[in-house]
């Protein structure tokens, strides 16, 4: 039970490690100014329908490292950050978010949620950052529309691949990780305002210049831990100053062809394993920088 001595003119609040199985609207009575409300680790599984619906000033909401199933109801729709990270969250639906056009934050990460529908966040036109790290997702259906989404990370689920045009009409995302899956290939039609691109530890074999010579403001693209044995141009991207190979299949003639082909003043940074065909003096790690 959250103490009912709580003073009415509380703006912040903060419940950690406690036991709050069951949060009822009881439980908030005398904190309707509240603004930002963090409830985590809790053991909290379930949330009575109604119980923020009257919290009309929050602005932020924590409740991650609970034990939720489904997101909560009738949300206040001032709300700009919600974080449920780390519950048992399996499936969203159209309703889920429904009303709150001032969201900002959605952090997702290290749920059990396997898809991913489109009309889930229909109406989160200020959506700015989307988490959904460390998931079950094995594919996405069709595009979302999300245009003044900037930081979207879907790292460590079980992605294959993505439909055409998915990421069309995110035209202002600067921040994609895509690292942690199971990829062949780059995404088609990734936004070209993307300034950062993770593709770590999935199962890239090549990047071909035509899928990313469209990003001319990227300047960091992160490839390590993949199955790449060629680089297509991708060096030459006239804005990158950072870019990852480590621990993937690159000989050393490609590394040595990067190393003329990229520019001063950047860095690549290449780890040669096994596959890989060097001389028994060269080093096994290899940092070049200008």
């Amino acid at each position: 039970m959250i103490p009912r001595e709580i003073p009415f003119t509380t703006r912040r609040l903060y419940i950690s490690h406690s036991k709050i199985k069951q949060l009822q609207l009881s439980n908030s009575t005398g904190t309707y100014i509240l603004e930002e409300l963090v409830l985590s680790c809790s053991g909290t599984e379930s949330i009575e329908n109604n119980t923020f619906k009257a919290l009309s000033t929050l602005k932020s909401l924590e409740l991650c490292k609970n034990q939720l199933k489904q997101i909560p109801t009738f949300l206040p729709s001032g709300l700009e950050i919600l974080k449920l990270a780390d519950n048992s969250i399996n499936a969203l639906h159209a309703s889920d978010f429904a009303g709150l056009m001032k969201l900002r934050v959605l952090d997702l990460r290290n749920n059990l949620i396997a898809t991913l529908p489109p009309s889930a966040f229909s109406s989160l036109y200020s959506l700015q950052s989307l988490i959904l790290d460390g998931n079950n997702m094995k594919s996405v259906s069709a595009p979302l529309r999300l245009p003044r989404l900037m930081y979207l990370s879907m790292a460590d689920n079980k992605l294959t691949s993505f439909p055409t045009n998915f990421f069309a009409s995110f035209q202002s995302l600067h921040f994609l990780s895509l690292s942690g899956n199971f990829l062949t290939k780059v995404p088609l039609d990734l936004p070209k305002s993307l300034l950062s691109l993770k593709l770590e530890k999935n199962q890239l074999k090549i990047v071909r210049l035509q899928d990313v010579k469209h990003l001319e403001n990227l300047s960091e693209f992160l490839l390590s831990e993949n199955e790449l044995t060629s680089i297509d141009g991708a060096q030459l991207l006239s804005n990158l100053t950072t870019l990852e190979l480590s621990k993937n299949q690159l000989t050393v003639k490609v590394i040595l062809l990067l190393r003329l082909t990229f520019p001063h003043k950047r860095k690549i940074i290449v780890h040669l394993i096994k596959r890989a065909v060097f001389h028994q003096a060269t080093p096994r790690l290899l940092l070049l920088k200008y």
